[in-house]
């Protein structure tokens, strides 16, 4: 039996638009010659287009869910590059992106989402959630998620390698007690309840760097807030007897309440205690000294998100993509590696 892949592939096209095109989808703009193509194609293959399996058909639509609040996408700079990645891609390839759901602000019933083309999940929602959203849609694109064991495409910064990276250099040059600032990893469900626990990508990568290394890990941990980070790193220096030569930092804006603490203390940051971070936000060039830190692609990772979504619409393929983007190291005066 002819069915509508056997006319995309005479056609040359994909299936998706093929059924876009015998569908008349306004949104679809493709040119006359390629459409009589596709005419063509069912003609020559005999193709019955009135007793073809019906298909509920999915707006050329994503919908997006984030675990974070509207605020802190404004207050954050790479939740914020996110957001604004996520929407000029959408834009470019002519998708919209009108249904945004911000878990920690006033989360809402899920439902109508298999009426969309595809859902792309920002941060870490549990994997029960995830599974129960992919009842109602399969076209799901997590970013940030890598622990994620379902049946979806997944879009993240290469965090592993980069901490484990970063510390090495500090091994090398000559740094043993080296320290970590983080925050809590934080899962939240479809009802907006967070979980705290430690499963967090950078944090994981620094234990298993140190127990390879025969090192003693030192921890702290919080929110990613700039005043958390000035917290914990008051905290140690209260507590410590001995403090880290090193310090890795979770993010750029803990590390900016890192260096208000350590300031205060009269303590030389680059000389005295050695910082490295992630992020690569506008201040982090800006800090006295400035920062070295992890430039990480936030608006690329989010575009390449939505390309794998409208893939999933277009019915482009069915097997799940992994996609890793790589990271590289800002080298500035709190860490100047070995040469």
């Amino acid at each position: 039996m002819v069915g509508i892949r056997d006319v995309a592939r005479r056609a040359s096209v994909s299936p998706g638009t093929v059924s876009r095109v015998l569908n008349n989808d306004p949104t679809l703009s493709v040119a006359e010659t390629t459409k009589d193509r596709i005419y063509a194609a069912i003609k020559e293959l005999n193709y019955d287009i009135d007793k073809r399996k019906y298909v509920k058909r999915r707006l050329p639509s994503i919908g997006v869910i984030t675990t974070t609040s509207k605020q802190k996408e404004l207050d954050d700079p790479y939740f914020n590059a996110l957001r604004i990645g996520l929407e000029q891609e959408a834009r470019r390839l002519h998708l919209g992106l009108n249904r945004v759901y911000n878990l920690e602000d006033n989360p809402k019933t899920w439902q109508d989402f298999d009426k969309l083309g595809a859902i792309i999940i920002v941060g870490t929602v549990p994997e029960t959630a995830v599974k129960r959203l992919s009842k109602q849609n399969s076209n799901i694109v997590v970013i940030d998620n890598p622990d994620i064991n379902q049946e979806v495409d997944m879009v993240y910064a290469d965090f592993d390698r980069m901490t484990k990276r970063v510390l090495q250099l500090f091994l090398e040059k000559g740094h043993q007690r080296i320290g970590y600032i983080g925050g809590y990893n934080i899962d939240i469900d479809e009802d907006g309840e967070k979980i705290y626990n430690e499963n967090e990508k950078r944090l994981r990568a620094y234990q298993e760097f140190m127990t390879s290394n025969g090192l003693t890990s030192q921890v702290k941990l919080g929110l990613w807030e700039p005043l958390e980070g000035k917290r914990m790193m008051d905290e140690w220096l209260a507590e410590a007897q001995e403090l880290p030569t090193a310090i890795l930092v979770g993010s750029d804006p803990l590390s900016v309440g890192v260096y208000r603490s350590l300031q205060s203390a009269n303590i030389a940051i680059g000389q005295d205690i050695e910082i490295a971070s992630f992020d690569d936000i506008e201040i982090a060039e800006f800090l006295t000294p400035s920062l070295t830190t992890v430039h990480i692609s936030a608006g690329e990772i989010a575009k390449a998100a939505v390309r794998l979504a409208k893939e999933r619409i277009e019915e482009e393929r069915q097997e799940p993509v992994i996609m890793t983007f790589p990271s590289k190291l800002v080298v500035r005066e709190s860490f100047i590696p070995k040469s």
